[in-house]
């Protein structure tokens, strides 16, 4: 069976036979507290209301796929948007749920993932939304796990990946556990989730049936997708929020131990760390030679595949939002709103900032997506923006506003 990667989480497929069944659900010293208090309010704080006491509602997660950009808004809505380029702009296609529903998503803060056409989004209401990407409604081929009106389902953080070998949708949720699931039918694909010590945070990374993520129980687990099983696991010193990176036979993958860690894919050993001076919460990526990996401390740090640092540039504010390759460079988005494009050439001396821009006033916190040499930016003020990103300087697309579609 052939799978072609379109986008960083859109997959073509074949569809697998259905399989029989419906979605369940199964169920240091004195001050150190007031230290990590103190770092965790202004950045967590309210990641998710029930748990932490604020009130964010989401992060304007988006996926680009085939000329449409579909997002999760602050609002609780799914959009359709269609991308006109610079002359045209962006049409709204579709919104999900539609007016006088009773479904409100409360928001989404990781990546949606296209796989045919189905998009499944993961949203802080609790549930897992398989959507037609045609029609932007559950009623024909979508699906909506957990099953029924349930008051007290546990939000869903993470973004949903997708395994071509075993032909599942997989996502952590706050209640602990790792789900899998039939993409198309929607009927869970083990005899139970695989459970984790804590609320899980983390995209799992998949490759080869395994999927690699990690928990607020402080640890990095290797979990086999045939069966639920789990295959190894790593203990580090803090939570573990951030997508892991496969390179190299390696699952690369930061903590809030403030260490970026190498982890034998195989066997779960550590190959080696790094240690910055405050967290690794986004996770890193790589160009195939030097790992680029964001830490809280407002570096992005150059590694060689040994762990030893190349370079590191401060972007004078902490990092949430996984960085992105395109032709350019590098491309950081600053929590600040201020979107940058790095140099990524090795070697001492380079001047690693090739030019930045301000995005509104307005943090930035969700994963950027790359197409080509534009980069996809959802911002805390519900905008969506597309910018073209060259060495030479850069072009706004367009933005929207998914709340009223008014932008500037």
């Amino acid at each position: 069976m052939r799978h072609d990667l379109i986008g960083p989480d859109t997959i073509n497929r074949r569809s697998p036979a259905s399989r029989a069944g419906s979605p369940t659900r199964v169920p240091a010293g004195w001050w150190a507290p007031v230290l990590f208090a103190l770092v965790l309010l202004p950045v967590l704080a309210g990641c998710t209301g029930r748990n932490i006491g604020g009130v964010d509602s989401g992060w304007n997660g988006l996926v680009a796929n085939e000329g449409v950009v579909y997002v999760g808004t602050k609002q609780g809505t799914v959009k359709a948007l269609t991308d006109g380029g610079r002359e045209e702009g962006v049409q709204e296609k579709w919104s999900f749920p539609t007016e006088g529903s009773p479904i409100n998503l409360q928001g989404v803060y990781g990546t949606p993932l296209v796989v045919d056409n189905l998009l499944y989004v993961a949203a802080q209401d609790g549930y897992l939304y398989a959507l037609d990407t045609e029609a932007g409604s559950i009623s024909d081929r979508g699906w909506r796990w957990p099953p029924g009106e349930q008051s007290d389902a546990a939000p869903l953080v993470g973004s949903p990946v997708y395994d071509p070998i075993n032909e599942l949708v997989v996502f952590g949720s706050e209640d602990g556990n790792l789900y899998g699931f039939d993409s198309d039918t929607g009927a869970l694909f083990w005899d139970r989730p695989f459970p984790t010590g804590d609320k899980i945070w983390s995209t799992p990374a998949v490759r080869d049936g395994v999927a690699y993520f990690g928990s607020h129980d402080h640890k990095v687990y290797a979990v086999s997708l045939a069966d639920g099983s789990e295959l190894w696991s790593y203990t580090t010193g803090g939570v573990v929020a951030g997508r892991p990176l496969l390179l190299d036979g390696m699952v690369i993958v930061g903590s809030f131990d403030k260490k970026l860690y190498a982890l034998d894919a195989l066997s779960g050993n550590r190959v080696w760390d790094f240690e910055a001076e405050n967290w690794f919460w986004a996770g890193a990526v790589s160009n195939g030679q030097t790992i680029f990996a964001p830490s809280m401390d407002g570096n992005i740090y150059a590694l060689d595949r040994s762990g030893v640092l190349q370079w590191s540039h401060n972007v004078d504010s902490s990092i949430v939002s996984p960085p992105v390759l395109v032709p350019a460079g590098l491309v950081v988005a600053a929590k600040t709103g201020r979107l940058i494009l790095l140099d990524v050439k090795p070697g001492a001396g380079v001047s690693r900032e090739l030019f930045q821009i301000t995005l509104g006033d307005a943090e930035i916190k969700a994963p950027l997506i790359a197409a080509g040499d534009s980069v996809y930016v959802g911002s805390q003020d519900s905008t969506v923006r597309r910018v073209q990103v060259k060495t030479g300087g850069q072009v706004e697309m367009w933005c929207f506003h998914t709340e009223d579609r008014l932008c500037g």
